[in-house]
C-alpha cells in the first residue's frame, strides 16, 4: 500500500486523476491541520508494515523546492527527505500547466500563461470568469488535461514524474 500525504481535496482529485493508475494500491492522507507528532506516529507505523511505503506533498509556499524540503524535514523528523515532494508554487499551478490555449479559451480563462513555476493560487483563481464556477472550472481542467504538456509547463512537476515513474507502482 502507498500511503500518499497531501494537503487538501483538490491536491486529492488531480492525483487521483492524473496518477491514480500509476500509484496502484494507495490511500491519500489529507495532513493540513495535523500536529507533527501525528504525522510522525503515522509515519512510523507506515514504516512498520510490510509492502507500505509513502510519498509526502507539500507546497512550495514561495521557497525554492530544496528549502521546503528541509523545513519539512526539519518539522517532521520521521520523514524521508527522498520521499517529499514539493508543488511549485501550488496545486493549482499542477491543475493550470495541463490545460492548451485552446482549451483555457473555451473555458473562458483569463490571460493564458506558459510557464507555470511562479503560478500562485490567487493568480489561478484570478483567471477564472467567476469565483462560484472553481469546483467546476477544476473538474474542467482534469478532463482536458495534458500531461505531456503540464510536465514541459512546470519543472516541479517534470520532477515528481520522472521520479515517479522510476517507483514500482
Amino acid at each position: 500500500m502507498l500511503y500518499i500525504f497531501i494537503e487538501g481535496s483538490d491536491d486529492e482529485k488531480f492525483f487521483s486523476k492524473i496518477y491514480g493508475k500509476v500509484f496502484g494500491n494507495y490511500e491519500f492522507i489529507q495532513y493540513s491541520g495535523w500536529t507533527s507528532n501525528k504525522i510522525n506516529n503515522f509515519i512510523k507505523s507506515i514504516e512498520c508494515m510490510c509492502g507500505s511505503d509513502y510519498i509526502f506533498f507539500g507546497d512550495a509556499d514561495g521557497k525554492t523546492i530544496c528549502d521546503r524540503k528541509e523545513i519539512l524535514a526539519n518539522k517532521y523528523s520521521r520523514l524521508d527527505k527522498r520521499r517529499i515532494f514539493i508543488v511549485q508554487y501550488e496545486i493549482e499551478s499542477w491543475y493550470y500547466a495541463g490545460i492548451d490555449i485552446t482549451s483555457c479559451r473555451k473555458l473562458k480563462l483569463r490571460q493564458y500563461v506558459h510557464d507555470t513555476n511562479t503560478l500562485t493560487k490567487e493568480q489561478f483563481y484570478a483567471k477564472l470568469p467567476k469565483k462560484a464556477e472553481r469546483k467546476y472550472i477544476m473538474i474542467q481542467l482534469l478532463e482536458k488535461y495534458n500531461l505531456e504538456l503540464a510536465i514541459s509547463r512546470n519543472e516541479s512537476l517534470s520532477l515528481f514524474n520522472r521520479e515517479i515513474k522510476k517507483e514500482p507502482a
